[in-house]
């Protein structure tokens, strides 16, 4: 694809360039909409600030726990930004429990800076897609398709785009919801639980056969659980929204 951009004597990794400007894009977005969800943007902008930064630094700590040999060898590998030298699974868990204490202290609803996020969590989803597009990565199966494209030696499903193409009606349907007067966290679960099946769908072109252990896809074993346990949560509060107005009107 073009996973670098020549501007003037610098190279610049073209999919890396992608996701900052999807992060910038998205504190734009999530501060405008804070105010909406009773948060401080400066609060939300920090909470984003904090998420990277745990995650880069626990990650990288992560890390050096599991492989110690390779940074005694070479210490100058610890300021290294290769990503293959982050345990990013562990950043992210560790990470979040920072945001939580941190929204704890700050008296801050979660459900509240979920749906705040929401537009912004959508738009940069259309950064990470182009972002994997430029790599060359979430490719699809082989096809013979008019629209296919070459890649790896054989011309694929662009499934980047389908993903890209996929969002769109998301947008439509979230747009929708926010016009309504939901309990928190009711726009965010919708909203994912939309992308969740959209990745059950797609990933049936999905050509990484690292996917599938034991014949299982663990890919959309993972949207499938997610979609489960959201429409749970929905059903949930709309049931106890339902309650609360019958109680109401008796």
């Amino acid at each position: 694809m073009f996973p670098i951009i020549n501007i003037g004597p610098l190279a610049v990794q073209t999919p890396g360039l992608l996701i900052i400007i999807g992060v910038y894009i998205f504190i734009l977005i999530g501060e405008k909409q804070s105010l909406r969800y009773s948060i401080k943007p400066n609060d939300l902008s920090n909470i984003v600030y904090i998420f990277l930064l745990s995650t880069i630094l626990i990650g990288r700590l992560a890390y050096v726990f599991r492989f110690p040999t390779i940074f005694i060898e070479n210490p100058i590998s610890l300021l290294s930004i290769n990503l293959d030298l982050f345990d990013f699974a562990s950043g992210l868990l560790l990470s979040l429990l920072v945001v939580m204490i941190f929204m704890q202290r700050k008296n801050i609803n979660i459900f509240n800076f979920l749906d705040a996020i929401t537009y912004a969590f959508l738009v940069l989803l259309i950064f990470f897609f182009l972002a994997q597009f430029a790599a060359g990565n979430l490719y699809g199966k082989p096809s013979d398709l008019p629209w296919a494209i070459n890649l790896w030696g054989a011309p694929r499903h662009p499934l980047q785009l389908y993903y890209l193409l996929g969002l769109a009606p998301i947008f439509f349907l979230t747009f929708r919801s926010a016009q309504k007067n939901f309990q928190s966290g009711i726009l965010f679960a919708r909203t994912i639980c939309s992308v969740s099946i959209l990745v059950i769908f797609l990933d049936f072109f999905n050509g990484n056969s690292n996917n599938v252990i034991a014949n299982f896809n663990t890919i959309q074993i993972s949207a499938w659980t997610l979609m489960v346990i959201l429409l749970v949560f929905i059903n949930k509060n709309i049931a106890n929204i339902s309650s609360e107005n019958s109680d109401w009107k008796n």
